[in-house]
């Protein structure tokens, strides 16, 4: 069985190789310190390197039997109640999906999901923009839809080829 580690370094070496031109991968304190995976060239989004937080498919509950594709959880805290990847300093983050990848500007990103909490009065749950905290943990998550993601205006949706 694969590891959640192992899993999380075959997606980002998979994205690496299906899209970015000199990739070099966050040394482990750049991955958990600045939430970043891999930097290297998409020339045609921005010039110059840009920074990656490539994310795998997620259960909606722990106890699910598979991924799916329809929702994400977006991190604000992380479980030691430091600011999450959302507020990390990638330039996009990646989510795997089946067949592609969803390529998405973080700031973008972290704009849409304060609106859509703060619209919902922060309330908490696990439903869509409800803030979710796990028992005996300090992350807050909240779930996001895809579609809402793809909405955004630097957003792009790519093939998966490996």
């Amino acid at each position: 069985m694969t590891s959640f580690l192992e899993e999380g370094k075959r997606v980002e070496q998979s994205f690496a190789k299906d899209w970015l031109l000199n990739p070099i991968f966050a040394t482990k304190e750049e991955d958990m310190g600045e939430h970043w995976d891999v930097k290297g060239i998409l020339d045609w989004i921005e010039d110059g390197v840009l920074k990656f937080d490539v994310k795998g498919m997620k259960k909606i509950n722990r106890q699910d039997s598979q991924a799916q594709s329809m929702y994400t959880w977006v991190e604000g805290k992380n479980v030691l109640g430091k600011d999450g990847w959302i507020k990390g300093g990638a330039d996009y983050i990646v989510f795997e999906r089946l067949d592609q990848w969803i390529v998405a500007k973080r700031t973008e990103l972290l704009a849409l999901v304060q609106k859509k909490c703060k619209d919902k009065e922060f309330k908490e749950g696990k439903g869509v923009y409800e803030i979710y905290q796990r028992q005996n943990r300090l992350d807050k998550l909240t779930l996001v839809p895809f579609t809402h993601i793809i909405a955004l205006e630097n957003t792009w949706c790519l093939p998966k080829y490996s």
